[in-house]
């Protein structure tokens, strides 16, 4: 219904009508800066639709707004024209770095509006025949109680060296690549992440009222939202927002919240945030191979923590790589020698600012192409609707 495309489910996004244009458009931007498409079909709407926002309030949203979007059948015959052009320029060079960028940048908003859509009315929506998540199930388990395991340290690189080369095995972006050595020190990360029951336990604390579990700045920004961000109160119990309902808050899923409430978690948990070094130092000492979890859109909801058939590393290190993110306490940056690509300058760079923080692993809405240690994902620090979680250090 044409209701559903002029919605805005999360007003410091745009419209869900701009996701009709955006990756047509990015592919013919990013092609033709790389040199490989000659004439961009319709430069007005290549431009309109060319990049998202990413604001920091309401009203800074409200001011990169598009008054008036152009009409749907405009926009898709500028999309069929596109994509012809682009599935060209995909057969011809197969092996190009800005063909890969254009095919994961689909994966990557494949995520993006699933999460927008998770946020818009449930009358919008329509339930596909016998979907029943797992995570709403009353045969869902306790989740298990909180443990750590040691962690060896040692000398972590980061990064790669390779600046660019063909084919999807040398494929990165700019911010993979670069490279640095960190010593890390022995510590100790939780066998799995925490989840609505942990985060239960930090609410009915009063903690979203208690400055001392917060920074002086996440402390203000988050009187605004005094809840947790998935969380809905009715009649003094809570329910969880899932893709087509709001249903009886599961104990067992993970707790999926703001880079500001998972620091604070972290404190009331007596822990910290791991860096981006222990979280790779993490899987790659975890055995020969990292172990994946639920990802690739296997369910549209998050799936139990401590769930029988959850992936779990030799020392029960659970699902390090799927259900949801995990933050790191690590700020978004580059590596040393890290380089723009110059058909997609501002992928990174734009977000070198000490507010966006790096994510780790993979969420049940990201694409399976993405799935790789050394992907890095990052959210500003007050964004609380993307699937992130916390697994904690010590």
């Amino acid at each position: 219904m044409e209701e559903a495309f002029d919605a805005r489910p999360i007003e410091l996004r745009h419209p869900i009508r701009f996701y009709e244009g955006h990756i047509a458009a990015f592919n013919v931007n990013t092609l033709s800066l790389a040199g490989l498409l000659p004439a961009r079909p319709e430069p007005t709407l290549s431009d309109l639709f060319a990049r998202g926002i990413d604001p920091e309030t309401p009203e800074e949203a409200a001011r990169l707004g598009i008054a008036r979007w152009p009409e749907r059948p405009h926009v898709a015959e500028y999309v069929a024209r596109a994509d012809e052009q682009v599935a060209r320029i995909i057969a011809e060079h197969p092996e190009h770095f800005a063909v890969f960028t254009c095919i994961e940048h689909e994966e990557m908003h494949q995520e993006t509006l699933l999460y927008l859509l998770l946020q818009a009315p449930h009358s919008l929506k329509r339930r596909p025949p016998g979907y029943a998540p797992e995570l709403l199930q009353n045969t869902v388990p306790t989740p298990p109680s909180l443990r750590y395991v040691a962690i060896p340290g040692g000398t972590q690189a980061l990064g790669s060296a390779a600046a660019s080369g063909p084919g999807p095995g040398a494929f990165g972006w700019d911010n993979e690549f670069g490279s640095l050595d960190e010593f890390v020190g022995d510590f100790a990360l939780a066998t799995r992440k925490l989840t609505n029951a942990d985060l239960l336990a930090f609410v009915n604390a009063g903690a979203y009222n208690d400055p001392r579990w917060w920074s002086e700045a996440a402390f203000a920004h988050i009187q605004t939202r005094p809840a947790p961000p998935f969380w809905r109160q009715r009649d003094g119990a809570w329910f969880l927002r899932t893709l087509f309902e709001d249903a009886p808050l599961p104990l067992a899923g993970p707790a999926l919240v703001s880079f500001f409430e998972a620091q604070a978690l972290a404190k009331f948990f007596d822990a910290r945030l791991p860096t981006e070094a222990e979280w790779l130092r993490a899987v790659r000492t975890g055995g020969d191979a990292p172990i994946s979890g639920a990802c690739d859109f296997q369910s549209l909801d998050s799936l139990p923590v401590g769930r029988a058939d959850a992936p779990r590393d030799a020392r029960g290190v659970e699902e390090q790589i799927g259900n949801a993110w995990e933050w790191t306490a690590s700020p978004f940056a580059p590596f040393p020698g890290f380089a723009a690509r110059s058909y997609y300058p501002g992928y990174s760079a734009d977000f070198f600012d000490n507010r966006h923080f790096v994510v780790k692993g993979a969420s049940v809405y990201t694409a399976r192409g993405l799935i790789r240690t050394g992907f890095r994902n990052w959210y500003r620090d007050m964004y609380p609707y993307a699937l992130t979680g916390v697994r904690l250090a010590r």
